[in-house]
């Protein structure tokens, strides 16, 4: 399901990673784990993480502090919040952050986890290639003064250079 990705779990209830790993390991490309917040901060900064997915409550390092550092850096990773229980204030802080999805837990219907997770991946995707796309009309643009600059040319009737090159 997630074959080309790899997911980050920040948990520190074994008997949960052990449950994760059961649905996760076979669907994706690399399951790292981190016990929290601390370790999964680490492992993201290691391994570049597609997707995160940590717990909310754990010791050193909580998901939200953990996901505040992660979206300092990487405003679009995408994270995804297990929660057991759900305080107000701390799903808002989360809000606020930019933690992108709430999962409570116990999960009790894997299909949303994996919509989820979909959604989010597929996002990433598409944030990507725009970025990319982006960057190459960032070259092209570049190229293009570059080449105006060293035609040793006093004048240069942009319009026409445009409408001959299909920039817009």
């Amino acid at each position: 399901m997630f074959q080309n990705s790899t997911i980050l779990l920040v948990e520190d209830n074994i008997d949960m990673q052990e449950y994760m790993k059961l649905l996760l390991e076979d669907e994706c490309k690399q399951l790292f784990f981190a016990a929290n917040g601390a370790e999964g901060l680490m492992q993201y900064k290691h391994n570049k993480p597609d997707l995160i997915i940590t717990d909310l409550n754990m010791p050193m390092m909580d998901g939200i502090e953990m996901g505040k550092e992660i979206k300092m850096k990487d405003y679009t990773q995408p994270i995804i919040l297990l929660t057991a229980h759900g305080d107000i204030e701390e799903l808002q802080e989360a809000i606020n952050i930019g933690l992108n999805a709430f999962i409570s837990k116990p999960i009790e219907n894997i299909e949303i986890l994996f919509n989820t997770m979909k959604k989010l991946l597929n996002s990433k995707r598409e944030v990507g290639l725009s970025k990319r796309e982006h960057i190459k009309e960032k070259i092209r643009e570049t190229r293009f003064v570059n080449d105006i600059l060293h035609n040793d040319q006093e004048y240069v009737d942009y319009e026409s250079l445009v409408k001959d090159t299909n920039w817009k």
